[in-house]
């Protein structure tokens, strides 16, 4: 099995005591005056921008197998990389990898306007082929299935998220939970072999993945932050602090 899990992690979001609030309405106003328990956020049915949100957490890890491994967000401990190969309406915020990286990790980062951002919690890839000949679905299984199965589990019965976005805590984020329904194509970049992930031929591969993201609606200009207090899949504590300027 070929998979990379990223960390779980309790997860605040919002303009802390040291940044200036943003312009616009508060997320406390936006909440009492619509019905959706989470209007910061796009729900799960929505097709933001023409796609799926399960379409949008695939490209996140296809942006990140993208980026060569010297200059990855994904591996980036300070924010100096987090405009790295990003294009498009979405921004991409990955997780960090655990507490390999250090348990006490601030990035600073400044967004452009009218993007959406995309808040990866916890997830996992699986990809495929791999140089392992025995890596095979067996017969009659689907590749889909051989991929999804080792994956999924890890993510069952997770109770360890609370998030809040300028003090206004969001609702049930466990329900955002985005999984494959079938494989998707990316192409990897070839820093990521072989220690990192050795199945990574840098040419058009196939994988699933797994796990909990949040995408929210397009950020008003200012200050925002973003701490993430949590753990690692081995139970170690983590905390993850994003520094956001959008303008």
């Amino acid at each position: 099995m070929r998979h990379l899990s990223m960390c779980l992690l309790v997860v605040f979001l919002g303009c802390g005591n040291e940044t200036a609030a943003p312009a616009g309405e508060s997320s406390a106003e936006l909440r009492h005056a619509q019905s959706d328990p989470n209007p910061m956020l796009f729900p799960k049915d929505a097709s933001p921008y023409g796609r799926s949100l399960v379409s949008w957490s695939e490209l996140l890890w296809s942006y990140i197998y993208a980026q060569p491994l010297d200059h990855n967000p994904f591996l980036d401990t300070t924010g100096a990389d987090c405009a790295i190969g990003q294009e498009g309406p979405v921004w991409f915020l990955p997780a960090v990898p655990g507490s390999s990286l250090g348990t006490d990790v601030v990035r600073t980062c400044t967004i452009p306007q009218e993007r959406a951002v995309m808040l990866q919690l916890a997830s996992a890839m699986n990809d495929y082929p791999c140089p392992d000949p025995s890596f095979q679905p067996a017969p009659g299984q689907s590749l889909y299935d051989f991929l999804i199965a080792p994956i999924r589990p890890l993510f069952d019965g997770e109770t360890g998220f609370e998030i809040t976005l300028d003090g206004v805590p969001i609702v049930d984020p466990l329900s955002y939970r985005l999984t494959s329904d079938d494989v998707f194509h990316f192409k990897g970049n070839l820093s990521f072999a072989p220690d990192f992930d050795p199945c990574v031929t840098g040419k058009r591969q196939e994988a699933v993945s797994d796990g909990f993201y949040l995408m929210f609606r397009p950020l008003s200009p200012g200050e925002h932050l973003i701490v993430v207090n949590g753990h690692d899949m081995h139970g170690v504590p983590v905390r993850l602090t994003e520094r956001l300027t959008v303008r």
